[in-house]
Parts: structure tokens; sequence; C-alpha cells
């Protein structure tokens, strides 16, 4: 009796045989459905041959997943988290995301907004010029290849300072373009009084860019300016009106 039950002697030679050909412990407890240390106790004594623990080896390091097992683990990984993949999007449902963004904010997006997905863009349409071609629309320009004219008449230099230049002039905030930093060849893109607001869009895309940026910072510190910096991921009405607050800027 072990553990309170009472086992035949006829699976206690069950498990003896066992042992003697070779099996192991755990191997005869899943088998007889018996404890590991029952198994044990009954087998003690019986000494196993060379081969007989080299094929316990290779029972213990031979891969455990059968080609049904597998299967099954597949099909599991499917129903547990298929709530969790993102299908890869159609090219209509990529040129789609465009469109629906064009009519949410009224202007294309940068690459950067769509930085999650912009991979697949590239892969898809070779470029992400392409892709907004594609779509129906004239690509973002290059740095300042192309001038255009906000509102108010200003020009300017790229289709986000235009958006900001629009913005300004809605609310009508009066407001300087191109405004010189003191004696250096540098200007503001917008000035209104002691204030000065720059579009960095390609921050962190070019080091000179990035060390024009902290001059401007640098100057605006010491002669007691305050600098509105605004980036392309803040070219949202909603967060332009936070960045540019009108009690502020009036």
């Amino acid at each position: 009796m072990h553990n309170g039950r009472r086992y035949s002697e006829k699976i206690k030679k069950e498990a003896r045989i066992l042992r003697k050909k070779g099996w192991t412990h755990r191997e005869i407890k899943e088998r007889l459905g018996i404890g590991l240390g029952t198994a044990f106790i009954w087998t003690k004594g019986i000494t196993l041959t060379l081969e007989q623990k080299r094929a316990i080896q290779e029972r213990r390091y031979k891969p455990t997943f059968t080609k049904e097992r597998r299967e099954k683990l597949r099909e599991l990984a499917r129903k547990h988290l298929s709530l969790y993949w993102n299908p890869t999007p159609t090219t209509e449902q990529l040129l789609q995301r465009i469109t629906d963004f064009f009519r949410k904010h009224g202007r294309i997006p940068f690459k950067r907004e769509f930085n999650n997905t912009y991979e697949e863009y590239r892969k898809r349409f070779g470029s992400w010029n392409n892709a907004i071609q594609l779509a129906g629309f004239e690509p973002n320009p290059v740095i300042f290849s192309k001038k255009f004219i906000a509102n108010d008449g200003h020009t300017c230099d790229s289709y986000a300072e235009k958006i900001i230049d629009d913005w300004l002039f809605k609310y009508q905030i009066v407001h300087g373009r191109n405004f010189p930093y003191q004696k250096t060849k540098m200007t503001a893109d917008f000035a209104i009084g002691n204030t000065r607001i720059e579009y960095f869009g390609l921050a962190g895309e070019d080091k000179l860019y990035d060390q024009i940026i902290q001059r401007k910072r640098e100057i605006c510190q010491k002669k007691e300016l305050t600098l509105i910096e605004i980036y392309p991921t803040d070219l949202f009405p909603n967060r332009l009106s936070k960045i540019l607050n009108l009690k502020k800027l009036k």
C-alpha cells in the first residue's frame, strides 16, 4: 500500500518488467498510473544496461512535437491570437488611407505621420511620393523646391508653412514672414512682436539643419525672445491651436 492505495501484485510485477526493459521511473509512473516514488521503490535493485541508458537519453532529447501536435498548436494560435494580428492591407486600402487623411485634415500626409505603415507603402509603391500620386494627389515638395501662396498673400517656402500662415490669418494675428535673426543670414519663419515661430520640418534628419535649430534657440534665449517650435506632427487644427495660443499671440 502506498499513499493509502493498495496495488495488486500484478501491477508491481509489471513495473519490474518494464524497468528491466529499460523504462524510466517516470515512464513507468505514466504507464501504470502510480506515484513516482512507488515506481522507484518497486523497481529498486534493478540495474539498467549501458544500452538501455543510452536509449533513455535518446528518448529524452527526441523532439516531442509530432506532426499532429504541431498542427494542433497552430490551430490554437490562430484561434486565440487572431484578434491581435494585423492583416496586410490591400493596395486599395493603403491608397484609401491617404484619401481619408486628406478629407479629414485638408492636406496630404507626411510620410512620418504614417510611420507604422510607411514600410508597406515603400514596398508596395516604391516610394512614398509614388503612393501619393497614385492616390490622386501631388506629393509634398522636397525641402523648398516649390512655393505656396498663403490666404493673406504671403509666399511660403513649403505647404506646411502655408498651413501655419493660414491659421494666423484666420485668427487675424498680424505676423511677419522671414524675419531676420540679428545680423545673421538666418530668418524666422514667422514673427509676432517678440515671438518667433519656426517650422522645423527636417529636425532629426540632417545634422546641419539641427545645428541651425540649436543656434536659433540660443539667439532667442539670449535676446529673451519667445520661440514657438512646430513640427510635422503638430500640423493638425486642434494641435496647432494648442501650440499657437491665441491669448499669448494677441
